[in-house]
């Protein structure tokens, strides 16, 4: 008796077809390792998928923007653009007066990543001096490496 299968059934079957293989992982400090694995088919096709993808932002970056590609160099990067007819302050109604909320506390390696980062980006002038009397809440969000 032939039976009938739906296309999105046959997708689904084909997506959930569980397969034994054997991986090999290759570490530049070690050896080649093998694992044994279970692996269903669109497990396979996003790791065929994600091994195509290039690093170079050339590849990535549609053509049409390489003529934008020079702006997010890292020596762009490192100084801030020329002032424009577009900058602005804000200017605070004379009427206006801050609240005082007490600071964070910060660990001493919090204080030494805190008193590095203004005066890295103070010399590249991504910020000034602060001429308010209060003091900005500033925290740190830890990265996956363990830094601040």
């Amino acid at each position: 008796m032939l039976s009938l299968v739906s296309p999105e059934e046959k997708y689904q079957q084909l997506l959930n077809t569980i397969s034994d293989e054997i991986l090999y992982l290759n570490d530049d400090d070690k050896e080649q390792e093998e694992l044994n694995v279970k692996i269903n088919t669109a497990m396979e096709l996003a790791q065929k998928y994600t091994k195509q993808q290039s690093d170079d932002p050339l590849d990535i970056v549609p053509k049409e923007y390489h003529c934008y590609m020079n702006i997010f160099s890292d020596k762009e990067a490192k100084r801030f653009p020329l002032p424009r007819k577009w900058d602005h302050r804000i200017e605070l109604l004379p009427s206006f007066e801050p609240k005082a909320f007490p600071n964070y506390k910060l660990a001493p390696k919090e204080m030494e990543e805190l008193d590095k980062f203004l005066d890295e980006n103070l010399k590249k002038k991504y910020i000034q001096p602060s001429k308010s009397p209060m003091a900005s809440p500033f925290f740190f969000v830890g990265k996956k490496d363990g830094k601040l």
